[in-house]
């Protein structure tokens, strides 16, 4: 059901142009001339700098819509799709993979108190952030090679460590290895689990380390977190396709349609149908 986001090349991508250090890319400039929809884990830290045009991103409870010159900010672990919107012009943002061993010890370190995985955020708007994303812009477009990643790391990780105490937890925040070696497997059937043991299994966990274990990591319990993930997916899959509303509850794992229909209205507030047809904004900034 979702992708692993390991790499930076996505469907539906008009251009993309990517910096490398060791082998490994590290940053990328990348826009779209249409409307595109993705399902995404993502294993380590990424940072998204919005250019021009906007998106939704779809985590859980909320509903992110960005914006040209936001910053946005997704913790290791994370799962969310990403809805790039109809553009009038075409979308276009840089997005960085940091450092997450880095990130986490330093940070935990620091004291930062409550660990927060997989929670992102919206980073507030300043004139470093600008000045940064200017800068980013004219070397992506310089022919020839990248800028130093050290300088440029020192650079993005100076103004994180500015944020808020919030984003510092959010940069703590990182699933434990059994947890890593689950989530590998979960993301690609989220929609098919129907039982807790199936996921302990995928961790070689024990029922209660797994609970445990999750609601350390995600703040939840593991049904509360694959419910989430699943009414997210259909609320994308409402917006972006013309799939009726019961293919989409039974494909993304709900076995019955009354369910569904209470879950989704729990969640968001409205009917699915109401939410397809974009009778309100449910976002958060």
């Amino acid at each position: 059901m979702y992708t692993l986001y390991d790499r930076f090349t996505l469907r539906g991508q008009h251009h993309i142009r990517t910096w490398e250090q060791e082998g490994q890319s590290w940053a990328a400039y990348s826009n779209y001339r249409q409307a595109a929809a993705h399902g995404l884990y993502i294993p380590q830290p990424v940072l998204n700098l919005v250019v021009r045009g906007e998106k939704r991103i779809y985590d859980g409870l909320q509903v992110h819509h960005l914006r040209a010159g936001d910053v946005f900010l997704i913790p290791s672990g994370s799962v969310l799709c990403s809805e790039i919107l109809r553009p009038s012009e075409d979308y276009a943002s840089i997005n960085f993979f940091l450092p997450s061993d880095l990130l986490a010890t330093q940070y935990a370190a620091a004291g930062t108190g409550k660990h927060l995985v997989g929670t992102t955020l919206t980073l507030s708007p300043s004139s470093q952030w600008q000045q940064l994303t200017q800068a980013l812009l004219r070397d992506f477009r310089k022919e020839g090679g990248a800028p130093s990643y050290e300088n440029m790391m020192d650079r993005v990780l100076h103004l994180l460590h500015r944020e808020t105490i919030t984003v510092k937890q959010a940069l703590a925040g990182r699933p434990s290895v059994p947890m890593q070696q689950m989530m590998a497997r979960l993301h690609k059937g989220i929609h098919e689990v129907q039982l807790l043991e199936e996921i302990a299994a995928m961790g070689n966990m024990s029922l209660a380390t797994l609970k445990r274990r999750f609601r350390e990591t995600y703040q939840c319990s593991p049904m509360q977190w694959i419910w989430a993930k699943r009414l997210q997916m259909s609320a994308l899959l409402l917006r972006t396709t013309e799939q009726p509303v019961p293919e989409i509850a039974y494909s993304t794992g709900f076995a019955d349609l009354s369910h569904f229909y209470r879950q989704f209205r729990r969640c968001f507030g409205m009917t699915p149908v109401q939410w397809r047809r974009g009778e309100n904004e449910l976002s958060s900034k």
